[in-house]
């Protein structure tokens, strides 16, 4: 399918006098398409790299894949974050092939040409034969990515050098990072440990299921019978029945701009910050309750219920999703192909937490977010079952209908907390990319 093809092609569909908004099911199975992704969408928007607490020492450094490229996420010998190629620039051999670690400089195994934390070429190992002034204007210096930009210690790239800032590219998301920074007195950090798995899914099914409320209900019914047999008994147990009673109406979904958008629902589970129930344990109740109080003293009490008692599952367009849920998970989504993806995924939480508040959160993360809790292996299954069905049905359209309708922009709409105005955000602006109504440049 040629660039030309696809934009006089309709992959979504939006009929406003039958309230219909679909989208073509060849954007999750199509090789094209997605080798047009890559270069339309992947090559152009701000992709999360990694957040600064992962970089602590000087030397310190991450390895990362996004968007098909090798990459090195770096703290030089000066403090400040960087991101290299993990290429050498002598013959191309990948540099680092372990995962993490701290080094004075970078050396290629190949031939062991050294670079510095800041990448510049200090031995090309053997000199001999080489001419003096050869790396004069340090073309052999490893090759930095266009674009490094932080907001709140979370790290993007961009690989178009006019791509606009990460700070108007995030638009209203700012607003919900910065709720999930602020339950730290002191800062957010990525704890110990990383989990990644993969899904034989599109990657667009994960960020959609990352913030859909509507089957919340239908695929975790497990987890809900867990959770109020976990309160049975006690004066939580009446609690848990009346917010599930109301959950398609508390909370809502908000399109935040660029693509990006927010669920904010009411789910009875429990937070480390700072939402406590007696299946916690008496023993969390005082702390956790002296955390809700900090946040009302520090924000005052409406932004501190809505810090501390509103689960957000944000997705930031194309392919991170961080869930402050029962616990905060910051996820990042590879697409390999377009039927299949690889998920890094770690656990955020404040650095001044003590070791048993610490404990309870993790408890949080994997008993239900990670790959094998109550809710990561219900959503694989499912995404797993949609991309099978559309790869062996005669259906054409997926139907993301539900909920609020206007003739306003779809990526500022509002709706309640089953509705698809998130889909509809995120599909709006797939669909303005990739026919290159948007090229969000300055």
């Amino acid at each position: 399918m040629s660039e030309k093809n696809l934009e006089s092609m309709e992959i979504v569909d939006v009929d406003m006098g039958k309230r219909s908004f679909r989208v073509r099911r060849t954007a999750y199975t199509s090789p094209e398409i997605f080798e047009l992704e890559k270069k339309r969408i992947f090559d152009k928007v701000w992709l999360y790299i990694g957040h600064g607490s992962e970089l602590k020492k000087n030397g310190d450094f991450r390895t990362r894949r996004l968007a098909g490229r090798d990459l090195i996420f770096v703290r030089d010998k000066n403090g400040e974050v960087a991101v290299f190629y993990n290429s050498c620039t002598h013959r191309g051999a990948r540099i680092y092939r372990e995962p993490s670690g701290n080094a004075r400089n970078i050396v290629c195994p190949y031939h062991g040409w050294v670079f510095n934390t800041e990448g510049k070429l200090l031995s090309l190992k053997n000199e001999t034969g080489f001419g003096e002034k050869l790396n004069d204007d340090g073309h052999l210096d490893l090759i930095r990515v266009a674009r490094l930009e932080q907001y709140r210690n979370f790290y993007f790239i961009n690989f178009n050098p006019k791509a606009i800032s990460l700070h108007d590219y995030l638009a209203g998301a700012r607003d919900v990072i910065d709720a999930i920074c602020d339950q730290a007195e002191t800062e957010q950090i990525i704890l110990p440990g990383e989990q990644s798995y993969t899904v034989r899914a599109n990657y667009k099914y994960l960020a959609e299921n990352s913030y859909d409320g509507y089957h919340v209900t239908a695929t975790h019914a497990s987890y809900l019978d867990f959770l109020r047999d976990s309160a049975k008994g006690t004066p939580a147990e009446a609690k848990f029945d009346e917010v599930m009673r109301n959950y398609a109406t508390q909370g809502q979904v908000r399109s935040l701009g660029n693509g990006h958008a927010v669920l904010e629902s009411f789910v009875p589970s429990g937070r480390a910050v700072a939402q406590w129930t007696p299946a916690m344990g008496a023993k969390f109740k005082e702390p956790i309750e002296a955390k809700k109080r900090s946040l009302v003293e520090r924000f005052g009490p409406e932004r501190a219920d809505y810090i501390a008692e509103t689960q957000k599952n944000l997705v930031i367009f194309p392919n991170l999703v961080i869930n402050d849920i029962m616990a905060i998970t910051v996820r990042y989504i590879e697409p390999e192909s377009q039927n299949f993806l690889r998920v890094n995924s770690w656990a955020l939480g404040p650095a001044e937490e003590n070791e048993e508040l610490r404990a309870a959160r993790l408890d949080g993360y994997v008993s239900f977010l990670g790959p094998a809790g109550f809710g990561s292996p219900d959503d694989i299954e499912m995404l797993e079952l949609c991309q099978q069905g559309l790869e062996h049905t005669a259906g054409e359209w997926n139907e993301m209908s539900k909920g609020a309708f206007t003739d306003g922009d779809a990526r500022t709409l509002v709706g309640g907390p089953q509705d698809e105005v998130q889909l509809r955000a995120y599909w709006t602006q797939w669909d303005r990319i990739m026919r290159g109504l948007d090229t969000l440049e300055e």
